[in-house]
Parts: C-alpha cells; structure tokens; sequence
C-alpha cells in the first residue's frame, strides 16, 4: 500500500468515526455524466517531484493538483504541508522551479487575484465576505477569508479539502462544521422547505459554484499570458507607515538567463524629511502579473523588505506592498509607474500651506523635471506665488511660495510645466483638530517564545472647512503633523495599572513596542504583560497673528494580547526566494 493510499484509508477511516450514529442531512447529489476534467501538468520536474503520490491519467493530469488552482504562496504552503506532514523530501531550488510550474499553469487570471490581493499583502484589514454567511463562518474559524477565495477547484477537489480537514483535525466538526445550536423549527418565509444542511454543507455548495476550476477569466488569460516585459526606469510613489508620502525611483533590468526574472535599483526621499534610502533587489514575475521580491539597504538581511505586487496589463502600471516582520505590519503601500520621456509631477513634501506666510519652501517631486525652470512654470492657483526657484534637478524642484492673507483656503491643483497634480496642497489658516490613525489597533506581547506585533500610529492634522463644524464633508485634511506621542491609562478596571506594563511608545515616531511575553513576577499575580491603553498625541498648534498656538489631542485605543500562539504555516513569513520557503524545510 503507497502512503497516498494509506492516508486515503485513514481520512476515509477517521470520516467513518467521526459522523458515525450522526444522520446526514445533505441531499443526495445526482451523479455526472463523467468526471470533472483537470488542467494537465505535464512539467517533469513536477512529475518528479509529487509524481510517487499523485499519479498522472493518461491525459496528464495529476491526482488533486490537476484539479485547483492557486496563488504562489498558496502552491508554497501546499508543498511546506507536503514536507511537514507527508514526508515529502524536496529541495529548495526543486521547491521554487515547481512553485513557479504550477503558479504559472494552475495559478488565477488577475480578475480573480485582486479580490485577495490583501491576503497576499498581508494588509492588516477587517475583511468582511458577504456573498455567503456560512462559507464565511465556516472557514474563518481558523484561516482568513483571503486563503480561500485566493484558490479555485473542482467541486470532488472542495468536497476533498473538508475531508482532509475532518482527518487531521477530529474535532473541526464540533469547532465550523456542523450547527451548534437545535434545528429550525420555524417554516421558511416563502414558503420553501427549511434547508436542514449542515453549515460546511451549504459552505462547500457555495464555494464549488463560487470559485470553480473552470473559469472564463482563467481561460482568457491564461491564452494570452507571457512574460512581463519589465525592464526600464519606473517612478515611485507610496505611503510609508508613519513617515507619510515617499517619492523615488526603480531602475528594473532583466535577468539574461530568465525572461521573467529581474533585479532593482531603488531609490526614494521621505517627502516630508528627505531622508533617503536606497536598496537593491530580485524580483521574479508568476502568472505573467504577480511580482514577488525582495530587497534590502546596505544594512543587509535585517533591512529586508518583501515586495508583493500586480502588474498592469499595458506593462505601465505596478502596485502593491513592500512589508517586513513576522507579522508584517510594517511596511509601505508602492505603485510604480512607467518612466518615459514626458514631465510627471509625484507629490509636495508638505501637503498644505498657511495662509499669509511668505517665503515658505516647497519641494516637488516628479520624473523629467525641467532643468531651467523658472517661477512662471510653476502655478498653484490664485493667491499663491512662486517667488524664486532655490534649486531644481530632474527628481525634485525646491521652490520658495508666497501666499497671500486673502488666499483661499481650500485644495489646489499644482501645475509644473504641463504637468499636474490634482489637490496636492491644501490652503489653511488654522489647524482645527487632529485625529490619530488608527483609531484602534492590536499588539502582540512577545520575544521570548513568540515574535512580537508592533503597532504604527500618525497624527493627521484637520480644518474644519466652511462650515465650521468637524467631522462633516467639507473638512479639510492638513496630512500629518508633527507630535509628541504618549500612553494613558485606559481604566477598564479598578486599580487599573496596564500602562506600566504593556509595552513602550516612541515620543517622536509614534510606533509602540510589546512587552515581552510570559507571566510577569513584578506584576500582580504574576499576570502576562497585556492590557489597554489609550494612545495620545499632542500638537503644539498653530499661532495665527497676535493669536498664540493652542495646543490640540487626540487618542486612540491600543489593545496589547497574548502572542498568536498557533501558526499553521510556520514558515509564512519567509519570502518565495529564501532559503526558509519552498521546502527547506527538510
């Protein structure tokens, strides 16, 4: 007996078990006409690789991987479950070459990745899926909701996924599967009989119609994929996570050896302190859209930043996330854009400016800036001139702007010799309130057994508008503002006394760092260091005049907890070119 058909016999074995005594309520399905056709994967480094379990037909389709389709990361955690589980003894230049095979031939037209593009971006959201109540509560009971509207299969390949579940998790049944609660007596309001199926019944009918194997999307691109033509010089705009707006440049230049393999030069200024940063890096193209990289600074690998990205059908567009951490919630939100030979004007390093204060620089950065430019090129609408041009070179221009008493306050356009950003600065002549972002937000104790989980906070400056009132739609948004950050008590509690023990937070940054975990002998009753606190943010304000500035806060809530104390993939965090991913494990 092979190991495929041993654990065959004991999922078959463990299902038997488990529902024994128990009356199904599923309907009996009508058999097919014939069974559902796979996509054939024919490459024989995957033959060789999973062909000792999953044996081919005589139309080159191979057991279970012939019938779905998934992500890159999604194909990497099926071969590290192989390794981990199975025995599966691969290594990692196979691992990758078998990735890329099967992302390539059974991976998901751009339509049906960017649905779940958060999932592999590892974006902190709360991700709501409405098309179907019970796939939803089946399955986020312990995956995201991404993990599985990122994969396509047949309906027998849904139907062998719960299977699978049932035989190496015996208790899945009584945790998602099956109703807890008594049957519904209640008739249905239209008169229909009362579906009696079970949650992971009606989940699984969903899914096989949701998300099958066969898809016009899939068979559409999948006739017209290739390899990205990448290489050439590509501006880049982003948001870094408590710094703000970054502006720079990627120079992409293709690998000789591989058409869809390349290496990066970066470079890019923090709009608001222009600090710089440079790094290099590889990235390598799946489906003929999905980049995956990585790069890092001079600093080396504790500098490294993985990049999940999609690129554009016309080549000119590429947009993503750049993300660091064992969690991965520091990073940078990056598009990139085709550098040709037309003037592009990126951002503003300050995102308003206030009202009858003269001589205050502003520096603009863009691709193809003119050289000679002169005070005239430069237009920021009625109200506010460009007196002098301090320096300029093709990347950015740093000009000196006056702007008058009686200029209306409101968002302006910014012209620079043709080129255009639509509301890039803002005309104010008080700040009004601020708010800090998040208005909530999670951290994780951690770094003695488990990796901690950082939390990034801003300050976002406001005006109230024409109105006069906050919080209403003619606000206006100042951008960030300079702080001083704080934590206070958030008194959930008597005697409450969080605050001395959850963790720290940065004065000038506004990032809080955990406490470690594990129970603490100097805390009462030796509690772990976890709890809420409010984080506050004070700005000094702003004079107006002989008026004096008046001090402005705001807070959040922070909630401190236990580490995530269970991973189902342990090696989540490793990019798809480290030595940590595609099988290493060994």
């Amino acid at each position: 007996m092979t190991r495929a058909t041993r654990a065959i016999a004991v999922v078959a074995a463990l299902q038997v078990t488990l529902l024994a005594g128990a009356v199904s309520t599923q309907q009996p399905v009508a058999p097919t006409a014939k069974p559902e056709d796979g996509i054939p994967a024919t490459d024989a480094t995957v033959q060789k690789a999973c062909g000792t379990c999953h044996r081919s037909d005589d139309k080159g389709q191979m057991s279970r991987i012939s019938f779905q389709r998934n992500t890159p990361e999604g194909w990497q955690s099926t071969i590290q479950r192989m390794a981990a589980l199975n025995g599966l003894k691969i290594d990692p230049q196979t691992a990758r070459q078998v990735v890329k095979y099967l992302s390539n031939h059974l991976g998901l037209a751009p339509e049906e990745a960017k649905p779940a593009a958060w999932e592999v971006e590892r974006r902190l959201i709360d991700y709501k899926y409405t098309a179907n109540a019970d796939a939803e509560s089946t399955c986020i009971r312990c995956h995201s909701m991404g993990r599985i509207i990122s994969q396509r299969r047949t309906r027998g390949e849904w139907d062998l996924v719960i299977a699978m579940h049932r035989g190496w998790y015996p208790l899945v049944d009584n945790q998602a599967f099956r109703r807890t609660g008594p049957l519904p007596r209640d008739p249905a309001a239209d008169g229909r009989p009362l579906d009696l199926r079970q949650p992971v019944e009606k989940a699984i009918d969903h899914l096989a119609r949701a998300f099958p194997l066969k898809t016009p999307e899939w068979t559409a691109w999948s006739a017209t994929m290739r390899p990205a033509r990448l290489e050439g010089t590509w501006a880049l705009s982003g948001w870094d996570a408590g710094k703000g707006a970054i502006y720079g440049r990627v120079t992409i230049t293709a690998d000789p050896a591989a058409a869809d393999e390349f290496t990066t030069a970066i470079t890019y200024r923090v709009a608001r302190t222009g600090e710089s940063v440079n790094r290099t890096g590889r990235a390598l193209i799946y489906t003929g859209f999905q980049w995956r990289g990585r790069s890092t600074t001079a600093a080396g690998a504790d500098s490294a930043l993985r990049e999940v990205m999609f690129v554009d059908r016309d080549w000119r567009q590429i947009e993503g996330r750049w993300f660091t951490g064992g969690y991965d919630e520091v990073g940078l939100d990056v598009r990139l854009d085709r550098v040709g030979a037309e003037t592009r004007v990126l951002g503003t390093d300050r995102t308003a400016l206030k009202q009858g204060a003269a001589g205050q620089e502003l520096k603009i950065y863009g691709t193809n800036l003119p050289a000679a430019l002169r005070p005239a090129d430069i237009d920021l609408g009625p109200g506010l001139t460009v007196s002098r041009i301090v320096s300029a070179t093709p990347d950015v221009v740093t000009a000196a702007v006056e702007v008058t008493a009686t200029a209306a306050l409101g968002a302006r356009d910014l012209f620079v010799a043709g080129a255009s950003k639509s509301k890039a600065l803002v005309v104010f002549d008080r700040v009004d309130a601020i708010k800090v972002k998040p208005d909530w937000a999670m951290a994780r104790v951690g770094g003695t057994t488990f990796p901690k989980m950082l939390a990034q906070f801003e300050a976002w400056a406001f005006h109230n508008g024409a109105d006069g009132r906050p919080d209403t739609p003619d606000d206006l948004s100042l951008g960030l503002v300079d702080v001083a950050w704080s934590l206070e008590e958030y008194a959930a509690t008597y005697d409450d006394d969080d605050m001395k023990f959850v963790g720290m937070l940065d004065a000038a940054t506004g990032r809080f760092t955990p406490n470690v975990d594990g129970p603490n002998p100097v805390r009462k009753g030796s509690r772990n260091n976890i709890g809420d606190v409010w984080v506050v943010a004070n700005y000094a304000g702003e004079a107006s005049g002989s008026t004096p500035a008046a001090a402005v806060r705001a807070r959040a809530h922070l909630l401190v907890t236990v580490p995530l104390y269970m991973r189902f993939d342990p090696t989540v965090g490793a990019p798809l070119d480290s030595p940590r991913s595609l099988g290493a494990r060994q």
